[in-house]
């Protein structure tokens, strides 16, 4: 077998999810269009919408496992954000977090989500979008969990974050060999997630990155996350090298209505105990 075939990125393929949902693009305010995947509960509906925002750049096949065991009885809708390689995005555009935040605002509203059927689930980089949303009150949520949120973009050095704003999005093909080492060597507890972020990597639009990044990756966001008044339910991944347990803590810490759960892995939060803790919890939010 060559070493093409062994390579660990051609497991990843398509996602069974996106054989199931319907594929939709949405026009927000400022003309961009997102992609978002929705179903139906494909068994007795439980009553709510899952709205579920992956992580910086993520692709749909690193949630697969969520999204097929939550489809059995949520109403689902995935939403790429405006980094991802699907997004349609209206040139002179500043791509900062109050934009981005809007965007689900956005989604909701054109979709017609009942907020107080609606629980809505950040993992990583979709976690700080959520919470500044809940921040600045775009959206409420029956329910919102954040998986491993992030102050800001985990980047491999400090010299790599303050040069996104002024370097050319180009910059990013070159740099691709180390940060490649170091999601295999750093920043992954086994060889299908670090295939999972080599693939994002690999995959990843220079220019829509860059455009976004310049404005969220530098400054810390503490302060969104401290002005946070919903209750909310914190999911830590204290083994994975890809989420500092500090940080989340640190989070958790700021938050007056915040719950905590350390579920250990990033396997745990991406297969089938993560949509079991999620279904554990509801009773929980009732108010």
């Amino acid at each position: 077998m060559n070493k093409t075939s062994e390579d660990p990125l051609k497991k990843f393929m398509k996602a069974k999810y996106e054989e199931i949902a319907v594929e939709e693009y949405i026009t927000v305010s400022d003309g961009s269009e997102l992609r978002i995947l929705k179903s139906k509960a494909s068994e007795e509906s439980n009553g709510y919408t899952l709205l579920l925002l992956a992580g910086w750049g993520t692709i749909v096949i690193g949630w697969d496992e969520v999204l097929m065991e939550a489809s059995k009885d949520f109403d689902i809708v995935y939403l790429e954000s405006r980094e991802k390689g699907s997004s349609k995005l209206t040139r002179g555009i500043k791509h900062d977090l109050d934009r981005l935040s809007s965007d689900i605002q956005e989604v909701i509203e054109l979709l017609n989500l009942t907020e107080d059927k609606l629980i809505s689930f950040g993992s990583c980089f979709g976690a700080l979008l959520i919470a500044h949303g809940l921040a600045e009150c775009k959206f409420d949520s029956y329910m919102t969990v954040l998986a491993g949120p992030v102050l800001r973009l985990e980047i491999p050095t400090g010299f790599l974050r303050y040069l996104i704003p002024i370097g050319p999005a180009f910059i990013l093909d070159p740099i691709k060999p180390m940060v490649n080492r170091w999601i295999r060597k750093k920043k992954s507890e086994n060889e299908e997630q670090a295939a999972k972020y080599i693939r994002v990597l690999e995959e990843a639009e220079a220019k829509k990155w860059k455009n976004v990044a310049k404005r969220v990756a530098i400054k810390k966001h503490l302060n969104t996350y401290s002005r946070v008044k919903n209750k909310v339910l914190i999911v830590d991944e204290e083994e994975d090298p890809m989420h500092n347990t500090e940080n989340t803590k640190l989070i958790l810490s700021k938050m007056e209505n915040a719950m905590y759960v350390n579920m250990k892995t990033n396997k745990n939060t991406h297969s089938k105990p993560m949509v079991d803790l999620i279904r554990e919890y509801i009773p929980k939010f009732k108010k």
